[in-house]
């Protein structure tokens, strides 16, 4: 009979297979963007690197579309380099369905799997990702430490991600400043995901309200709802992308708080039965 591993084993099996599943992504991801690169330049598609932002833009929509439709049988002149790239990606994809399915599989054997599981758009793998790029969140003594963590403790007035932005940030911040606030881009954009999953779930599109808005329909879709209308006056001048961000971000943290405070719940009862 196999002996059930303890929350300490189960949290390093998952780290492991979340090591493995983060290759995995970023040998996508290198292959993707050469074959969007080649597509771009080679693609008599108008591309110059001195083109401003939003023809860029438009430019790479156009080649991931025409990836797309390569990859949906359309006859393209880059059948065959989308092939190529995408027969070198096999392994890749093949791994990292593994690492998931692993990651899903040892979410459910932590006792805050059973909180977890009752919130609309917060699955296995996300609660694997967290404890992955955060450990035991145990080791966190209040949920704003776990949120530092995590890329969404702000710093003088900023998100972690904006001091990472080229535009509209006051000033540079300085090395020692990086090291006291460290802030991980890769590990911010798994944390974004999961806050997509979960805002995504618990929000119903305006096509099927029949009112021409959309609205929440869970906690945290209420959370994401209240802090954009709450921007929208405060910050008139933000983008709907900017606000959008914003919204997602404070959802998470919300999320954050209670998973924080739902892992702990079995830590505390042991401690008084003691």
């Amino acid at each position: 009979m196999l002996k059930t591993p303890d929350r300490q084993e189960t949290i390093g099996l998952i780290r492991d297979a979340h090591r493995r599943r983060r290759l995995a992504m970023k040998i996508q991801q290198k292959l993707d963007r050469a074959l969007e690169s080649f597509i771009r330049v080679y693609g008599e598609l108008g591309w110059d690197p001195d083109l401003d932002q939003k023809e860029r833009d438009k430019i790479n929509e156009k080649v991931k579309e025409i990836i797309k439709a390569t990859r949906a049988g359309k006859l393209t002149a880059w059948a065959d380099i989308v092939a190529m790239s995408d027969a070198a990606r096999q392994p890749a994809d093949e791994l990292r369905a593994r690492c998931e399915k692993t990651m899903e599989q040892l979410a459910k054997k932590l006792p805050v799997y059973d909180w977890v599981k009752t919130i609309r758009g917060a699955g296995e793998l996300g609660l694997a990702t967290i404890v992955a790029e955060a450990g035991d969140l145990g080791n966190y003594s209040n949920p704003a430490k776990l949120w530092k963590r995590l890329g969404f403790a702000p710093y003088d007035g900023y998100a972690g991600s904006s001091w990472k932005r080229y535009t509209w940030v006051p000033r540079k911040l300085t090395a020692e400043e990086w090291i006291e606030n460290p802030f991980s881009g890769e590990r911010y954009a798994l944390m974004h995901q999961i806050a997509v999953w979960l805002v995504n779930a618990q929000w119903v599109g305006k096509a099927k309200t029949g009112t021409g808005e959309g609205k929440p329909n869970g906690p945290y879709g209420k959370v994401y709802a209240d802090r954009r209308a709450h921007t929208a006056k405060t910050h008139a001048d933000w983008t709907k992308q900017h606000s959008k961000m914003d919204g997602l971000r404070v959802a998470m943290k919300a999320f954050l708080k209670d998973l924080h405070v739902a892992w702990n719940k079995p830590l505390a009862k042991k401690k008084v039965a003691k």
